[in-house]
């Protein structure tokens, strides 16, 4: 995912600084709420981001769709003072930008406001976080809007081919069910009571993680927490079992007939970014399926004389389950030929490591990215908000410079081998409109029906 790259080359947070420096305090609020305080100095603006945890993906007694829909109604559907949809131009005229985003282990929230218009932009976003009117026409716009898009992406067949991989690792659980969206009848079976109770179960006083960064002194930042926060409820935990998956090897072939191309993927497990090593493998997903130079590539370019769009990318279930997976675009006549192509490909690539000099390329470029983010603090705070969520401590300072010269050769080398994958621990996908395309595929039909694929 994009924004774990982000967490590890953009948090600079230097502490123990002078109060011109930029510096990270963990902090604790008059009205007890803790937090992280990024000081940086001459920022305009003052940037707040949250994540609540919630377990609403994990439960068999809820909806999977509702949070995705109470997630844009919270802020359109109006508020306590507030008529729906007014708080889109409000926020526009303040010049403040704010929104809700579900992800399968929380709801994350981002405010960001000139530094002279924070008060405003915190007593607005309070009334609709503590008391949102969740207004039936409203709901009835976005179920409906989330449907035609849902609807319209699941017809894609390289999304089929995603939505089997899901069977095929999670099984019928509520988390493939939350990740997929699937069956589509949850979105149209959603009710304003339903939100309302994911609401008052999620948007709470407690345990949430926060960071809030600017040209702020601990004085104002505890006062905005205290504001933002102010008549939240407070709630006990949930805790629900985490699914188990299944990675198990497998060659699998999604049989679309109407498909006008097919599609390669393959997928495999990672550890958790919480375990570390997370700059290496940036740097090696990048090397293996990241534009034209990347391995995956040439490979095909090479042997196939074909300029497929082939690429690499780390992705997440949750934050404990992760994995890699690359592929794209084939020619029906050329996917078994690819198949074998690229998987010889990533063999060699996880034995020798990235190609010579590609490290010392991007030296530069990360250093250049990380002093943007040290000076932006919406990108700091969301760097230092995924550090919270890996467990990493955000007081502590991240030197680019310093860490780029602990990664090497050797070091990249150690963690293919460590870490990442074997060729043949992969889940292969392939979605084709011919059946026979991929030898000693498991032919399937709809991607559920990977569940009696051995």
């Amino acid at each position: 995912m994009k924004h774990f790259a982000v967490a590890v080359i953009a948090i600079l947070m230097l502490s123990g600084c002078s109060d011109d420096a930029p510096s990270s305090n963990i902090e604790t609020s008059p009205g007890g709420i803790d937090y992280v305080r990024l000081y940086i100095p001459e920022a305009e603006v003052v940037a707040i981001q949250i994540a609540w945890p919630t377990d609403w993906p994990l439960r068999e007694d809820a909806n999977q769709a509702v949070p995705y829909i109470g997630a844009d109604l919270i802020l359109a559907g109006g508020a306590e003072g507030f008529p729906a949809s007014e708080v889109v131009e409000m926020f526009a005229d303040l010049q403040v930008t704010g929104h809700l985003s579900v992800t399968s282990d929380n709801v994350q929230g981002s405010l960001a406001a000139p530094k002279e218009n924070l008060d405003k932009a915190v007593e607005i976003a309070n009334a609709h976080l503590r008391a949102p009117l969740l207004e039936q026409g409203w709901f009835e716009g976005i179920q409906q809007s989330f449907a035609a898009n849902m609807a319209e992406a699941s017809a894609a067949p390289a999304h089929q081919g995603f939505a089997a991989v899901r069977w095929a690792v999670l099984g019928d659980v509520p988390l493939r069910r939350a990740l997929s969206v699937d069956p589509p009848e949850q979105i149209t079976s959603a009710t304003p009571e339903d939100v309302a109770r994911w609401h008052r179960e999620t948007i709470v006083r407690n345990d949430a993680k926060i960071v809030i960064a600017g040209a702020i002194d601990a004085e104002e930042a505890g006062a905005a927490i205290d504001d933002l926060f102010a008549g939240l409820p407070e709630v006990g935990a949930r805790v629900a079992k985490a699914p188990s998956t299944d990675f198990t090897p497998r060659r699998i072939l999604l049989h679309v007939p109407e498909a006008n191309t097919s599609t390669l993927s393959f997928v495999a497990p990672m550890p958790p970014m919480r375990d570390g090593g997370e700059l290496e493998d940036i740097i090696l997903v990048s090397a293996l399926g990241e534009g034209k130079d990347s391995v995956l590539f040439e490979a095909v370019r090479t042997q196939l004389r074909a300029t497929y769009g082939l690429s690499a990318h780390l992705d997440a279930y949750t934050r404990d389950i992760r994995l890699l997976y690359f592929g794209g675009e084939v020619e029906t006549s050329k996917l078994a030929q690819a198949a074998t192509i690229v998987q010889e490909a990533y063999a060699s690539f996880r034995e020798v490591g990235p190609p010579q000099g590609f490290l010392e390329s991007l030296k530069d470029p990360f250093v250049a990215q990380s002093k943007k983010t040290a000076a932006d603090p919406v990108a700091a705070s969301t760097s230092a908000l995924m550090a919270l969520l890996d467990d990493q401590d955000p007081s502590v300072a991240l030197d680019l410079a310093s860490a780029l010269d602990r990664v090497t050769s050797e070091t990249l080398r150690q963690r293919l081998a460590n870490a990442f994958p074997t060729a043949q621990e992969f889940i292969i996908v392939a979605v084709s409109p011919d059946a026979d395309a991929l030898p000693n595929a498991c032919v399937i039909s709809k991607p559920r029906d990977v569940t009696d694929c051995q």
